[in-house]
């Protein structure tokens, strides 16, 4: 659970840079800022899924509140707009808690008012619910605003949209191809005649991404009631026209859904957030068949590589002890021609298939999962596609000093040689090397001839002095140089080219490195998406090496600083941060769906507490 208190909320600075996350399963999300300022144009209450899991539609925005107590007015909402921040409602915010949802309390001179934020599963809906819990009775106006639009775009004023009233509610149109978007309060209000545009939302999130970070919201006039001391009502927006609704047993439901998802993950109690984290990223697809992972909230998509590395983590949480075949089925059944699919397009739905080493990233996934079914049916099920995929990558004759020429990747003819480009090639000819010892083991269990001894044998011989000196660092390195994922995914794939004494000696060298630039308490205040899958690499690859005891002790004192969900301080449920730094608008820390798969399959693996 992650709280903050009055000072930390009350500074905006502070409170406007961390961040809350829900989502359906389905794709669709709410997020805000715990202070409720939204920051960037992902941010909303209510983004729906319009073709599962893609073409996410914003339609609620968010709700700003006035509240009224002894004919005293009190604005509780944050926004940003030109030059000043209006209304200031963070000022009143005293607690904010974070379990099973955001939940936010504002002292309002001695009264208090609690809201919480819920979104149950496959609904497409969102439910505020506000508790009156002062011995006065105040008057709640709630001010609604909506957008209609992409979840990466931006609304810009027009003739605004078409709303129905409704005996309990409203129903917002916008475009009869889009969904509906239905607004209802939980007991009755009165409402404003009045609907206006609020002009230049200003999102400072957005300003290093994009070219326009403003924004225009419409909102149809605000709703007025009546809250008693000691009582509650909800507020909810649907893309269905809901009937009567509980929230005390929604609440109920949702609660015991996650609950039921920690304990498939059967994690650690000090992990247990891990679970939560990881169940944000599965979805159900309909552009693949009926499994998906999305790689990050809420920028991410369908990145099929980040699919198969966190595959095997993320699939602790699901219920089905299939998932995970499921989803390594889907993936191969969406093959072309020994070409695996690589990402799917938001905007267009359309199937990729532009990345060359996909078929490596699925050998590492098909491996992982025979791993821990104890049985090699996984293979074997794969292995006529991994046996073209060979052929087609390397005509059965590529070895480990071949990879440059293969055309596998792409090196600019004029890139002197540096450390970046001998990492890269020294991870792909891991990565080939893997593909060709699992097809050789599957081979081997089966009584077959393996015709790739001869490359696999060459890639043993030449690996570690093409891109290792004899004091087992990277060659080129630099005193001012990091530790890369290049340098360290050798280190871990299922079928490594190093032997024994060669993978210690890489790894002692990369862990004095590693703590050399990051080991400072301040990497844990921001972490780093690179940095913190080197972190679980270089754990993972220490714990199975007998000369490497000092260096997994180290490492796993580093790693457990990260998993604690408390120690990430840019946000509350691990979504990307804005910078001027290229790095820090990559996913961090657990909003990339391979680093929390990875933390949990290090966890499972090591049987860390």
């Amino acid at each position: 659970m992650i709280t903050y208190d009055q000072n930390q909320l009350r500074d905006l600075s502070v409170s406007s840079a961390k961040e809350w996350l829900l989502t359906d399963g389905d794709g669709g999300f709410a997020s805000s800022t715990i202070s409720f300022m939204n920051t960037r144009r992902q941010h909303s209450l209510l983004t729906v899924s319009a073709n599962t899991p893609l073409k996410r539609l914003t339609l609620l925005n968010k709700v700003d509140e006035e509240v009224i107590i002894d004919n005293k007015s009190y604005f509780l909402g944050t926004n940003h707009y030109p030059g000043t921040i209006f209304p200031d409602g963070y000022k009143h915010l005293s607690r904010f808690v974070f379990d099973y949802f955001p939940e936010v309390t504002f002292d309002l001179d001695g009264c208090q008012l609690t809201k919480k934020v819920l979104m149950p599963k496959r609904s497409s809906s969102v439910f505020i619910h506000y508790e009156n819990n002062s011995k006065k009775a105040i008057t709640l106006r709630l001010l609604p605003l909506v957008s209609f639009r992409w979840k990466d775009a931006l609304k810009k004023a027009d003739d605004g949209f078409l709303v129905d009233e409704l005996p309990d509610g409203i129903r917002i149109i916008a475009d009869m191809s889009l969904p509906k978007l239905y607004l209802k309060l939980s007991q009755i209000y009165n409402t404003s005649p009045e609907s206006y545009w609020y002009y230049g939302f200003i999102y400072a999130h957005d300003a290093d991404k994009y070219a326009d970070d403003r924004e225009d919201l419409y909102n149809m006039g605000y709703w007025e009631t009546e809250l008693e001391p000691g009582k509650g009502l909800t507020f909810a927006g649907s893309t269905r026209d809901l009937a009567e609704f509980d929230y005390d047993e929604i609440e109920s439901h949702h609660i015991e859904a996650i609950d039921k998802v920690r304990m498939a993950s059967a994690l650690p109690a000090n992990h247990l957030h891990l679970a939560d984290i990881a169940s944000n990223h599965v979805v159900r697809n309909k552009a693949i068949r009926s499994s998906a992972i999305i790689s990050g909230y809420p920028y991410g998509s369908m990145a099929i590589r980040e699919t198969l590395l966190s595959l095997d983590g993320i699939s602790y949480v699901s219920e089905n002890p299939h998932y995970e075949n499921a989803l390594l089925y889907d993936v191969a059944s969406n093959e072309v021609n020994g070409v695996f699919p690589s990402a799917i397009d938001e905007a267009t739905l359309n199937v990729s298939y532009d990345d060359p080493q996909m078929p490596l990233f699925f050998a590492i996934a098909v491996a992982r999962c025979a791993d821990k079914e104890k049985k090699q049916d996984c293979v074997r099920r794969y292995l006529p596609l991994l046996e073209n995929a060979i052929e087609i990558i390397g005509e059965n004759s590529l070895g480990g000093t071949k990879i440059k020429e293969s055309g596998l990747i792409d090196v600019c003819a004029d890139m002197e040689e540096s450390l970046a480009k001998t990492a890269k090639n020294a991870v792909v000819n891991a990565l080939w090397y893997n593909l060709l010892k699992l097809v050789e083991q599957s081979r081997t269990t089966n009584g077959s001839f393996s015709s790739d001894s001869e490359p696999t044998a060459e890639i043993e011989t030449s690996y570690f002095d093409s891109f290792f000196g004899p004091d087992g660092n990277h060659r080129n390195i630099n005193a001012r140089d990091g530790v890369t994922l290049d340098m360290v995914m050798p280190l871990v794939v299922p079928f490594s080219p190093l032997t024994e004494e060669q993978r210690s000696k890489v790894c002692k060298a990369l862990v004095r490195r590693f703590l050399h630039n990051y080991a400072d308490e301040r990497t844990h205040e921001a972490p780093n998406h690179d940095c913190n899958l080197a972190a679980i690499y270089l754990t993972e690859s220490s714990s199975q090496l007998e000369g490497c005891k000092e260096e997994y002790e180290k490492m796993k004192e580093f790693v457990g600083g990260l998993l604690r969900l408390e120690r990430f301080s840019n946000c509350v449920s691990g979504l990307p941060k804005c910078g001027n730094d290229r790095a820090e608008r990559r996913p961090q820390d657990i909003s990339s769906s391979v680093v929390v798969g990875e933390s949990i399959r290090l966890i499972k693996k090591l049987k860390l507490e």
